[in-house]
C-alpha cells in the first residue's frame, strides 16, 4: 500500500482557509439594512434606490431608474401621536413623471405613514401592511391635490410640493395624521405602525438626489 505524501506547505494554506460568513457575505446583508434603525423594502426586477446617512439626523436617497423604501417601525409609546414633521430637499423633480398613472408614478422625494390593527411588516424586506397616506413632491400636480394612489388599494395620495421652485432648498412639513387621515379615509385612524421615505425613478430612468431628516412625531 502506497503512503499518500502531503506537502506541509499545502496542509498550512488549507489551515489558513477561511469558513463560514466570508466578508463579502457580511456587506451584503449590511447593505440590506443602509441606514440603521430602518429596514430596507426592494422591489423585484428593479434597481434600487441608495440610501446613506449624510449627517446627524439625515438620510440621503439617489436613484438613477431606480426604486426602494426605507421603513421604520414606530415605537409602542408613539403610536397614539398625531403630529409628523420633517424637512427634505430635492436636487431636481421627475420630469416625465404622471402621478396618476401607475405605470409613470415616480417622485423625486415620499414620506410615507401606515395605520393598521395586528398588521404591520409582513416579512423581512416586505412593507407593512395597512392603510398608507403618502406625502409627496410631486413633479406636475398643484400643492393640496389629493388623490388615490393609482397601483394600490388602501393609500391616499397628498402632494404637499410640486415642481422645482424650491430644488436644492431645505423645506419644513409638517401634518396633523389623524386630521389628514380622517379626510381621506373618511374614520378614526387606527394606531400607527410605521413611518416610511422614498424616491423612484424605476419608471422614468431618470436621475434624483433627495435629502429627509427623520421624521419626527409628537402627540400634539
Amino acid at each position: 500500500m502506497k503512503t499518500l505524501c502531503i506537502p506541509l506547505s499545502l496542509i498550512l494554506i488549507f489551515l489558513q482557509l477561511p469558513f463560514g460568513p466570508q466578508p463579502s457575505e457580511k456587506i451584503e446583508e449590511e447593505e440590506k439594512t443602509p441606514v440603521k434603525g430602518w429596514r430596507l423594502v426592494s422591489y423585484f426586477a428593479t434597481p434600487p434606490t441608495q440610501y446613506s446617512t449624510s449627517g446627524k439626523g439625515i438620510i440621503k436617497a439617489e436613484s438613477l431608474g431606480g426604486r426602494a423604501s426605507l421603513f421604520k417601525e414606530v415605537g409602542e409609546k408613539e403610536k397614539s401621536f398625531s403630529r409628523l414633521s420633517w424637512k427634505w430637499k430635492i436636487s431636481n423633480v421627475v420630469h416625465s413623471a404622471i402621478e396618476t398613472r401607475k405605470d409613470r408614478f415616480d417622485a423625486a422625494a415620499r414620506v410615507m405613514v401606515v395605520f393598521g390593527r395586528g398588521g404591520g411588516f409582513r416579512g423581512f424586506g416586505r412593507e407593512p401592511s395597512g392603510f398608507k397616506i403618502e406625502y409627496i413632491w410631486a413633479s406636475h400636480l398643484p400643492r393640496g391635490h389629493i388623490f388615490d394612489h393609482p397601483g394600490e388599494k388602501y393609500c391616499k395620495i397628498f402632494i404637499l410640493e410640486s415642481g422645482e421652485g424650491k430644488a436644492g432648498q431645505w423645506v419644513y412639513e409638517e401634518r396633523n395624521l389623524h386630521k389628514d387621515y380622517k379626510k381621506v379615509f373618511g374614520t378614526e385612524p387606527s394606531e400607527l405602525l410605521a413611518i416610511g421615505i422614498q424616491t423612484d425613478t424605476d419608471h422614468s430612468n431618470e436621475r434624483v438626489t433627495a435629502y429627509y431628516s427623520v421624521p419626527t412625531l409628537r402627540k400634539r
